[in-house]
């Protein structure tokens, strides 16, 4: 379902030049192609979730476009469907031997445990092997160790270190992912720093501060107020003015959530795309504001709650649209002349089995 592609010179350029990042996807037209793909999902129980997901994948990635070129995703419901249902039938086989020999459940889940780090690799190298741009594939390569190191080894480091690790952690495992993610061939590169996670989480923990004093103030203000005019002949209006504070207190930490979230995740975003580049090919370019992007982030959340999860393709695309027009690229002569350096086939057991055990990544 992804559009045709538009027209390029066949001329390739020599030049180095700036690109922005366009998303044309309709909220309206997306919502459609989502609600019809669970809607079959749901009568098939489940079985057409394969198709709806390449569908949905290639309707996002074809309505992003650089250069006039649009992303491919290039998976194939069969393939999805296949590794879909290996890894539903491991998981059953785990629910039934917890049930019935809880020795043979300890050994399942010791080996699943041993095979987290296998799942992470096989689970981005399939969603970056089915990702395309200009024909040209991503991959992905990484050490079974390397893994066991980054996502059990180092946050274990964190929690001995009360925390005080974690931001190091968060970034030498986000430099390691990205740094083994190939275009073409060629590895990506993040030369990122430590300090900037750090800036990124003593700000959230400023605004933390910041937002418990408003509730403070706001809660005390409203119970000084009932406590004051507590004495008129209505009862019920303390708690009136009581319940008013905790409304508004509520409200606040809701916002709070999403500003945290915002904060971090534009900071972080900033700095991995203004780092990330591939010599001679390209370098990414960010520029995420922060209150847009929490505004954005909370109204997505009401949304969800005032529909039900029925807006959810709705909030995709208002955050594919914001992401979109705060990216663009320095293209370089050498990403006309990349070629295809990965191979068609590539089993999707190793991604769904990812999904299902919550061990999913993503590089985005």
């Amino acid at each position: 379902m992804s559009p045709t592609e538009l027209p390029v010179p066949n001329t390739a350029a020599t030049s180095t030049r700036t690109a922005t990042v366009e998303f044309s996807g309709q909220k309206g037209e997306y919502a459609k192609l989502w609600l019809v793909n669970l809607l079959l999902s749901i009568i098939t129980l489940g079985i057409y979730s394969a198709w709806a997901k390449v569908r949905n994948n290639q309707y996002l990635y074809g309505h992003t476009q650089i250069e006039g070129h649009r992303f491919q995703y290039l998976a194939q419901p069969m393939q999805i469907l296949r590794g879909r249902i290996i890894a539903v039938l491991v998981f059953v086989a785990y629910s039934l031997a917890s049930s019935f020999n809880p020795a043979l459940a300890a050994v399942m889940m010791l080996a699943l445990i041993a095979l987290f780090p296998w799942l992470i690799i096989q689970g981005l190298k399939f969603t970056l092997r089915k990702s395309a741009y200009r024909g040209v594939r991503f991959s992905f390569e990484a050490s079974y160790w390397a893994i066991v190191g980054y996502f059990f080894l180092l946050p274990l480091l964190g929690m001995v270190t009360f925390g005080l690790a974690m931001p190091w952690v968060a970034q030498k495992t986000q430099k390691y992912l990205y740094e083994n993610a190939t275009y073409g061939g060629k590895p990506f590169s993040v030369p990122t720093s430590a300090a900037e996670y750090y800036k990124a989480v003593l700000m959230c923990l400023g605004a933390v501060v910041l937002l418990m004093a408003a509730i403070f103030v706001i809660v005390f203000t409203f119970s000084m107020t009932s406590v004051l005019i507590g004495d008129a002949s209505n009862p019920l209006t303390q708690k009136g003015m009581a319940g008013a504070g905790m409304v508004i207190g509520a409200a606040v930490y809701f916002f709070a959530i999403y500003l945290l979230s915002a904060i971090y995740q534009g900071v972080i975003r900033n700095h991995l795309f203004n780092c990330l580049h591939i010599n001679g090919v390209f370098h990414a370019h960010s520029a995420i504001r922060i209150l847009p992007f929490a505004v954005l982030m909370m109204s997505n959340a009401l949304l969800l709650i005032c529909t039900l999860g029925l807006a959810f393709p709705v909030t995709v695309v208002r955050k594919q649209r914001f992401l979109a027009a705060a990216t663009s690229f320095t293209l370089e002569p050498g990403i006309d002349h990349l070629v295809n350096t990965v191979p068609e086939t590539h089993s999707a057991f190793g991604e769904e089995a990812a999904g299902l055990f919550d061990a999913d990544l993503s590089l985005t």
